[in-house]
C-alpha cells in the first residue's frame, strides 16, 4: 500500500493541522502521488476548507493536474482529482522543491497508530517539529 502525509497551513504559513494515511495498493510511484493528493483533497473538504492551494514536490504531478502534460496511464486518478477540484471554490496545484516538503514526507513515513488507516493531528506531531522550525527560519 502507498503512504501519504500532508500538512494544513493558512495563507501565512501557520500550522493548522496534519494527517497521514495508508492508501490502496498502487502499481507505480505516480499513482501513489496522485492517490495521496486525492486523500489530501478529501481531508481538506471534510474539514470545511473551500479555498485551497496544494503544494507537492513531484513536478510531473503538477504538470499533469494543471493540464500542461498528460499521462493516459493515470487517467482515472486525474478524473478523480478533477471531480474533487470542482467541489472547491478555489483550488490550485503548485510544485515546490523537495526541501520545502520535508515535513509532509517525514509524516508519510511515520507509522500510524495501531489498526488505523488514517490519522489526523490538531497539534504539531513531534516527527515534523524540526522541519517546521526550519521552514519558519528560512521564511523570516
Amino acid at each position: 500500500p502507498s503512504k501519504a502525509g500532508w500538512l494544513l497551513r493558512d495563507d501565512r504559513g501557520t500550522f493548522l493541522g496534519a494527517a497521514h494515511a495508508i492508501g490502496s495498493i498502487t502499481t507505480n510511484p505516480m499513482e501513489s502521488e496522485l492517490q495521496a493528493l486525492v486523500m489530501a483533497m478529501q481531508h481538506c473538504w471534510s474539514r470545511g476548507y473551500r479555498k485551497i492551494y496544494f503544494e507537492g514536490d513531484n513536478k510531473e504531478v503538477s504538470e499533469i493536474v494543471n493540464g500542461r502534460s498528460s499521462n493516459f496511464a493515470v487517467f482515472n486518478w486525474i478524473r478523480d482529482i478533477s471531480a474533487w477540484r470542482s467541489k472547491f471554490e478555489e483550488c490550485k496545484f503548485t510544485w515546490t522543491r523537495r526541501f520545502s516538503n520535508m515535513a509532509a514526507d517525514a509524516l508519510a513515513k511515520q507509522q500510524l497508530p495501531l489498526n488505523t488507516q488514517f490519522y489526523c493531528y490538531n497539534y504539531i506531531p513531534f516527527v515534523i517539529t524540526d522541519f517546521l522550525h526550519r521552514d519558519f527560519a528560512t521564511a523570516n
